[in-house]
């Protein structure tokens, strides 16, 4: 498949185009304003999306694999079903994003703003616990809602969890001081 050059990307979004379950691989939209895109079920795997403003978009089920979000903005973005696999998200603004249902395998939301996001998956299990850890370390989780999840091989440290939602969250295999979590709210999960 051929790929797609970023001022053919950018072209399309001004016209109001989608880019729904399109092969974006490997692209770099660094510092551009994608606001309301719609890149659901695309391969975004390797991509470069440093700086670049995601807000309000629908990313659902897309394939971010090993893209790099460093200090994107993802303001109340959707992202359920996404595969974040090795995907950095370090310093970018997750405020009110919605993860549910996402892969994170040695994801990287080192000093994110995830306020208010929400997060959980039952089902999915990291392929390689404890191989590339996912880290929130000095994330802001302030108000944040976890659901049904087993943090396994996750670091929590120096993470900000006050008024943060742990449903049914077991935090047993997950690296992190007590004090991290002081003021989340836990509900019948294991820590």
């Amino acid at each position: 498949m051929q790929e797609k050059s970023n001022s053919e990307v950018l072209e399309r979004f001004q016209s109001g185009e989608t880019f729904s379950n399109e092969d974006l691989s490997n692209i770099d939209l660094s510092n551009q304003s994608l606001v309301g895109v719609d890149f659901s079920g695309a391969n975004l795997s390797g991509a470069t999306l440093i700086n670049t403003d995601l807000t309000d978009g629908n990313l659902n089920d897309v394939n971010l694999e090993g893209a790099d979000l460093s200090d994107a903005v993802l303001l109340r973005t959707y992202l359920v079903g996404a595969n974040l696999t090795e995907t950095t998200l370090e310093n970018a603004n997750l405020f009110g994003a919605f993860l549910s249902g996402s892969l994170l395998s040695g994801t990287n939301f080192r000093g994110a703003d995830l306020r208010r996001a929400t997060l959980g998956c039952p089902k999915c299990i990291p392929s390689t616990p404890f191989g590339k850890l996912t880290t929130f370390e000095n994330a802001n989780l302030e108000e944040a809602i976890f659901g049904e999840i087993k943090l396994e091989g996750i670091v929590l440290l120096g993470a900000n969890f006050k008024g943060a939602y742990l449903y049914e969250v077991d935090l047993s295999e997950a690296i992190y001081r007590e004090s991290d979590l002081e003021g989340a709210i836990t509900k019948q999960g294991r820590n």
